[in-house]
């Protein structure tokens, strides 16, 4: 896994909405304050991820480093937070390699995606919430 492929893949995304709005239709369309629920869920569970990430990339714990990745990777992912969910599959892999480089790299992609991620899923909650 070499740094240029890497860096290639992030930048593949910064394009791309935070948000994939469509998949977020399709939870309002589902059932009646769903996505509120699960925003809210995300809300609370995403930033403990983070910082289990941030802990094991200070202390190189690989396996903790891979927990936390694929943990926020996943939530991400189901919730159209597609950007960020990319980096956390790009950490997990370079965790799984024992690339310190790519992990302290990737490390600094991951803190302004997470917080762009849960702004607009605010933003997006608060359109929920006033009945937009």
């Amino acid at each position: 896994m070499g740094m240029s492929n890497t860096v290639t893949d992030v930048h593949k995304y910064d394009s791309a909405e935070v948000l994939n709005r469509e998949l977020l239709k399709q939870y309002r369309q589902l059932k009646v304050g769903l996505l509120d629920r699960l925003i809210a869920a995300y809300l609370d569970e995403a930033p403990v991820y983070f910082a289990k990430i941030r802990d094991a990339v200070e202390s190189e714990n690989f396996d903790d480093i891979v927990w936390g990745s694929h943990s926020l990777k996943s939530c991400s992912g189901n919730l159209g937070a597609v950007r960020l969910s990319h980096v956390c599959q790009l950490m997990e892999n370079a965790a799984r390699a024992k690339d310190r480089d790519e992990i302290v790299s990737l490390f600094g992609k991951l803190g302004p995606e997470s917080f762009e991620a849960e702004e607009a899923l605010k933003g997006e909650r608060l359109t929920l919430q006033q009945g937009n």
